[in-house]
């Protein structure tokens, strides 16, 4: 499974890659700490699985990233953040985040949130090709 990291915390990075790393995870993972970059990486990796990423970027709020991957892509987003402002979350929402995780979190079940989306994106990308199926 492909990831995405983009967050300016060096220690949130270092931490994500010690767990997608652990035994047991198959993870092939990117980080950036900057939203140009994130999408750069996006674009080339073209099928990449799910991206986390950080309120605030070095070159744009993680927000305003959001959209920009929201212009052409489903791909899940979650938001990981110190912030617990019920305002801030929803805002992150409304903007196309799928999930919001504040730290700190529980490692397993942030692994579990993340096949999760996975597995919801999949399932969803199947019926619409059953739906286009049926159509023909």
């Amino acid at each position: 499974m492909k990831i995405v990291i983009a967050d300016t915390d060096n220690n949130t990075v270092e931490d994500l890659f010690s767990l997608l790393k652990s035994p047991g995870q198959d993870w092939e993972i990117s980080s950036s700490n900057s939203g140009k970059q994130c999408l750069d990486i996006l674009k080339k990796n073209g099928c990449t699985d799910v991206v986390v990423l950080g309120r605030q970027l070095i070159d744009m709020p993680g927000l305003d990233l959001i959209n920009k991957i929201r212009d052409d892509s489903d791909i899940p987003i979650v938001v990981l953040s110190n912030e617990r402002n019920i305002d801030a979350m929803v805002s992150a929402f409304d903007a196309g985040a799928n999930d919001y995780v504040t730290k700190p979190y529980n490692e397993q079940i942030f692994l579990a949130r993340l096949k999760a989306l996975i597995r919801r994106r999949a399932w969803d990308k199947q019926a619409r090709e059953k739906k286009i199926a049926n159509h023909t």
